[in-house]
Parts: structure tokens; C-alpha cells; sequence
């Protein structure tokens, strides 16, 4: 292949690029506050593994809430948090059977490809649908068991939107003029009210499309990345279900989910930053976590300082989030008590195969004679 083509400076120099101005400090802090205070509730309550569930749907909050280029982040927290247990309802009814879940996987993957070209938050709902499903919905579940568990994402993922709304600066500003003497001052009701159908309607991008639009009347670039997506989704998930099944080789299709975009450039670069973010992440904690050993109460304020550093820098950077992210998941399976198979040497080699199986269906799945497309 020809330098041109692969664009390889392009693809560094995207993921290399940092806008520290875009951190988010305070809303990483009351979003990671929020989703450590439902881990410790529900795990206080139900045990590790329910607890993980639950806790699941706040950290799925926070990092919809932090991602940019969302026009109302509370509305979006809602759609993807439906769209999540949904997603997780339906491969725990389905996992007993893995050729079903695969199907199901793979026509769940077309519809968020379709989506992928659309307004920002409805992208965003299609790949938090795919996460609830290969992470959370992947032991199998009678229907009745699964649908308290989906009930108990969407509490954890309420409890963070609420504590979120608690702990905005203009709300606590509110609470002290309330209780200070002086004038009080109006407060602004209808900024950032969740309306579903304004966030769903709402161009995060210049080029995006509406959803019913984007399902019914695909763009090409639209059509291909779909039929991409949902063809690497299911071979992602036939390895990780019958090559691999004696670890959490889900990964390998989170990876893929998470790097393969319509555009080659994109997908090249985040490939680059989740692989770096990763094996930074899991060397970085897993080593510390070694030294220090961690337990109680300090492991679960350690998992909710990666978590704020992981919200914090993700409208900077897409691989320091990973770095965070690959952190706080080594340490969360500490605390809920998972097997010695969830090694962080398997997290690196499934985020390398998944990369890279997604950077070989962008470039050998395309239309016929086209080029890798661009931004």
C-alpha cells in the first residue's frame, strides 16, 4: 500500500492531538462520585455481581454526559440508558444459544451502523446498545431474571443522572443563594431540559442526518459501514463465544465496536489510541495495583478516581479515556470479586486483535473502487 493512501501521518497525528481546553474536571468528578456511590449501594445491597450490573448503568451515564458534542447531555444519558438495557435484556434471554445471539448481534450492529452517520446522540445510543449487549447480556438469563436485571441498569444509570443534577455547580450556586440573605435571582429553567425528541433531532455534526432518515434511506458510506460493523461484530463474537471462551474475550468485540467507523482515517487512529490507551492503562494500574493491594473502601475510591480521570479527558483525547477506562475495569473486577481469568495480558492481546480486525474489514470491505474514505 502506498503512503498516500494509508494517510499515516494523518492517522498520528489524530490520534496524538490533545485539547486540554475541552477537559472537564468538575463533571468527571460528580459524574465518577455518582457512579462510586451506586457500586458501593448495590453491591452493600445485592452483592458483587447484581452490583456490577447496576453500577454499570451509572458509569454508562457518566460517559455519555461527558462526550462531546452532545447538545443536551441529560436527554442523551436517557436514550442511551434505554437503549443499553434494552440491548442487555435481549442477549441475556438469547445467550443460551450462541448462533441466535450472534444473529441478533449482527442485525443490532447494521441498525448502528446506519446510525453511525446520524446526529451525535442517536450514534451514540446505537454503540451503548452494543456494549449492553455483549457485556452485560452474555449470560444467559430467564426472561423474568433479565428483566430485573435491564431494571436494575436503568436505576443505576437514574441514581447518576440525579446525582449528577445534584451536584452541578449552578445547582449548589442556587442552594446557597436560596439560603443566603440578598436579592434572589431567577433561575434559568430551560437550559439543558432532557427533551428525547430535540436531542434526537439535533445535528452534532454538520453532515449528519436524521435517524429515520439515516434507517430507511442510507447514504452509501452508510450502507458499507453497517454491513461492515455487523459483519465484524459477528465474527468478533463467534471467537470470543467458541475460540475463546475461558476469559472475558468479549473485548475483542468492544474493541471492534468501538474503533470501526465509517471513515478510514477515523478508524485508524482511535484503532491507534484505544491500543496505546490500553496497554498504558492496564501496565499503569495493573502494577500499582500489585504494590499497593488495594481493598475496601480504597479500592473503591481508586476505581472512582480513574473513573474521573477517564471523564475528564474524553472530549481531550479518545486514548487517555482508554487508558482511564482499561484502569478503572481491572480494578472494578477486583471488587466484584472476578476470576483470575480476567487478567489485565488479556485485556491487551483481545484489544490488539480486535483493532486490528478492525482496521482489516475497513480496508478490504469497501464499495468497488473507491478508496479509503476521509472526513
Amino acid at each position: 500500500m502506498t503512503g498516500s493512501r494509508w494517510r499515516l501521518a494523518e492517522v498520528l497525528g489524530r490520534a496524538g492531538d490533545m485539547n486540554w481546553s475541552q477537559a472537564l474536571p468538575w463533571a468527571g468528578l460528580r459524574y465518577a462520585l455518582g457512579a462510586g456511590a451506586v457500586l458501593v449501594a448495590a453491591t452493600a445491597l445485592w452483592g458483587p455481581r447484581p452490583g456490577m450490573i447496576v453500577a454499570a448503568g451509572a458509569v454508562n451515564a457518566g460517559a455519555v454526559g461527558t462526550t462531546p458534542g452532545l447538545s443536551r447531555p441529560r436527554a442523551a444519558m436517557c436514550v442511551s440508558l434505554a437503549a443499553l438495557a434494552t440491548a442487555a435484556f435481549l442477549g441475556m434471554v438469547t445467550a443460551r444459544t450462541p448462533a441466535v445471539s450472534i444473529v441478533v448481534l449482527a442485525l443490532l450492529g447494521a441498525v448502528a451502523g446506519l446510525l453511525a452517520r446520524t446526529v451525535q446522540a442517536a450514534s451514540t445510543m446505537g454503540v451503548q446498545a452494543m456494549v449492553g449487549f455483549v457485556t452485560l447480556g452474555r449470560s444467559p438469563q430467564p426472561v423474568g431474571t433479565a428483566a430485573l436485571l435491564a431494571a436494575g441498569i436503568v436505576t443505576g444509570g437514574l441514581a447518576q443522572i440525579t446525582l449528577g443534577m445534584v451536584l452541578r455547580r449552578a445547582t449548589l450556586r442556587a442552594a446557597l443563594r436560596a439560603w443566603s440573605p440578598g436579592p434572589r435571582q431567577r433561575a434559568d429553567r430551560g437550559r439543558d431540559r432532557p427533551s428525547i425528541r430535540a436531542v434526537l433531532r439535533s445535528p452534532g455534526r454538520a453532515t449528519a442526518a436524521p435517524p429515520g432518515r439515516a434507517l430507511t434511506h442510507p447514504d452509501p458510506l452508510a450502507r458499507w459501514h453497517a454491513f461492515r460493523l455487523a459483519l465484524g461484530l459477528a465474527l468478533a463474537q463467534a471467537a470470543a463465544s467458541w475460540l475463546l471462551p475461558g476469559q472475558r474475550s468479549y473485548w475483542i468485540t468492544l474493541t471492534l465496536l468501538n474503533v470501526l467507523k465509517p471513515v478510514w482515517v477515523t478508524t485508524a487512529s482511535r484503532g491507534v489510541d484505544r491500543w496505546a490507551g490500553t496497554l498504558i492503562g492496564v501496565l499503569v494500574v495493573g502494577i500499582a495495583a500489585d504494590a499497593l493491594q488495594p481493598r475496601g473502601a480504597a479500592l473503591v475510591a481508586a476505581v472512582t478516581v480513574l473513573l474521573w480521570g477517564a471523564f475528564t479527558v474524553q472530549p481531550v483525547n479518545y486514548g487517555l479515556f482508554c487508558a482511564g477506562i482499561a484502569g478503572y475495569v481491572l480494578l472494578f473486577l477486583q471488587v466484584v470479586a472476578a476470576p483470575p481469568g480476567d487478567s489485565a495480558l488479556y485485556r491487551a492481546v483481545d484489544t490488539t486483535l480486535g483493532g486490528a480486525m478492525a482496521l482489516i474489514l475497513h480496508a478490504r470491505i469497501r464499495r468497488p473502487g473507491s478508496r479509503p474514505s476521509r472526513d
